[in-house]
């Protein structure tokens, strides 16, 4: 799949890393965990959808996610311990 076809693989880069490293569910779990069903949020993940802003704000609540983060890239709005555990990735 090309980047073109990807057009928002970065927003689903930091979304796939929450969800594996820190959290550690499945899509499924992941989704139904912020109300969605797995189906939208598996788009959401391989950056072929851009992700809601509904969405956004269940991830939000949820795990305390800043939209900066999950749109921008950007981790100083996030808590100490996942803006650490961003930076020190591989």
């Amino acid at each position: 799949m090309t980047e073109k076809a990807r057009p928002y693989i970065d927003i689903a880069q930091r979304l796939k890393w929450h969800r594996e490293t820190i959290v550690g569910l499945s899509q499924a779990d992941y989704a139904q965990s912020i109300g969605f069903k797995r189906s939208i949020y598996s788009l959401w993940e391989a950056g072929t959808h851009r992700l809601s802003l509904d969405g956004a704000l269940a991830l939000r609540s949820k795990y305390g996610l800043s939209l900066d983060f999950m749109y921008e890239g950007i981790d100083d709005a996030l808590p100490m311990t996942l803006r650490n555990a961003w930076r020190d990735r591989p």
